[in-house]
């Protein structure tokens, strides 16, 4: 992504969650899931929405049904919290 919202939205849920938690607590550690990197070039991170479930298909030698599982994931074009383009626009040449 090309804004910082990731950071900024993980700074300002731990100072909430922080507030909740017990006096006195030790290695707190946690962080939004979901951003992957990419293998572009340049290196991003983009935020993937996993996309999973599961489907009767008829068996291939025609007796029946079997379970098949559907996995796969979809990747933000825009920040979620910003609007910006998770693309790196590309510079004039």
């Amino acid at each position: 992504m090309q804004c910082d919202c990731k950071d900024t939205f993980e700074a300002r849920v731990a100072e909430k969650v922080k507030e909740r938690l017990p006096e006195g607590f030790t290695e707190y550690s946690a962080s939004l899931e979901g951003y992957v990197l990419t293998l572009t070039n340049p290196i991003q991170e983009r935020l993937t929405i996993a996309y999973e479930g599961d489907v009767q298909v008829p068996k291939k030698n025609g007796g029946g049904f079997k379970r098949q599982k559907i996995k796969t994931s979809i990747q933000a074009t825009y920040c979620p919290f910003c609007g910006k383009p998770a693309k790196a626009e590309e510079e004039a040449a």
